[in-house]
């Protein structure tokens, strides 16, 4: 994940950059909301899965790699293989049942992850509970410490959505704080890691910082 990023260009993120890292933050901090106030089903899979899309176009960015041909499903998924192992190192190796195509299709656990992206871009949550005509669906009802592969069933799959929430969440604070680690040790400052709940937020506008101070009349 961290491979050929340099301390100092990560340190002089253009303006830019900085919009992105932000934008990474913002989805985590509202996906880490929608989780802690007991709302998940809507918003925690759709958020975290902005953040990959963003931290992988500023991973690049800050590794000089300008415009490429690869689509968005080949990056997506590129990213999120540098922590999750592919079938060739033990990771997922899972056939389903395409309910659309009508045909089977292989996936990896990054793969598995993109499609349920696609899916919340057509604003469909894949909420088990409500029983989405979907071969991937996400049981919110499980704890988060039971298996995360979910029960399999005539080419579905019914996916611990605590589980695989918490463990695609992991991957994208450890680029959130590896990033800040970076910056922080060229400044030689200290710096935090902790991927608790909520404690990834966004920068505060310096203009909405100051007008917050204000004691009003």
């Amino acid at each position: 994940m961290f491979s050929g990023l340099d301390y100092a260009r990560v340190l002089a993120m253009t303006d830019q950059e900085h919009r992105w890292f932000n934008n990474i933050k913002k989805a985590i901090w509202e996906a880490d909301k929608q989780y802690m106030e007991g709302r998940p089903e809507d918003r925690c899979f759709e958020e975290i899965c902005k953040a990959v899309d963003t931290a992988k176009t500023l991973r690049r960015s800050l590794l000089g790699l300008g415009h490429t041909k690869d689509g968005n499903k080949k990056l997506f998924i590129e990213f999120l293989d540098f922590e999750l192992p592919g079938p060739d190192k033990g990771g997922m190796d899972l056939t389903l049942f395409d309910t659309r195509t009508q045909k089977p299709v292989r996936y990896s656990f990054s793969q598995l992850i993109y499609a349920i992206r696609c899916m919340i871009h057509e604003n469909e949550n894949l909420n088990a509970a409500e029983q989405p005509d979907f071969h991937v669906l996400l049981d919110w009802t499980m704890h988060p410490n039971d298996s995360c592969g979910g029960v399999l069933a005539s080419g579905t799959v019914t996916l611990n959505a605590r589980c695989n929430w918490l463990r695609l969440r992991e991957v994208i604070t450890k680029f959130v704080w590896g990033l800040e680690a970076m910056m922080a040790i060229q400044q030689k400052q200290s710096f935090n890691m902790s991927r608790e709940l909520g404690t990834i937020r966004p920068d505060v506008p310096l203009n909405r910082a100051v007008a917050s101070t204000g004691t009003g009349s």
